[in-house]
């Protein structure tokens, strides 16, 4: 693990190291996970990323087209019973 310092004004600087990943005008998305790690992500990476998968499961037949129906059966358990992982769902 890298250590860096906060600098004034809350800056940091990205370590040599890691600069090869990032390009200078990268737009950044900063969050704070449940962990409390500090995560960077590339905006237009994660958009890259959506607009490859979006649209994915279209066409499935074993998949319903109402996303929260499907949600929902998965969150009973109903697809677990199906492929035998459990007799019996707790609603």
């Amino acid at each position: 693990m890298i250590h860096v310092l906060v600098e004034e004004g809350f800056r940091l600087t990205v370590p040599k190291q890691l600069r090869s990943k990032l390009r200078v005008g990268d737009q950044m998305m900063v969050d704070v996970d449940r962990s409390g790690r500090i995560v960077l992500l590339s905006e237009d990476r994660v958009r890259a990323t959506l607009a490859r998968t979006a649209g994915l499961w279209r066409g499935r037949k074993n998949v319903p087209t109402d996303g929260v129906k499907y949600v929902n059966r998965l969150r009973r358990g109903q697809r677990l019973q199906r492929v035998g992982m459990i007799r019996g769902a707790a609603h």
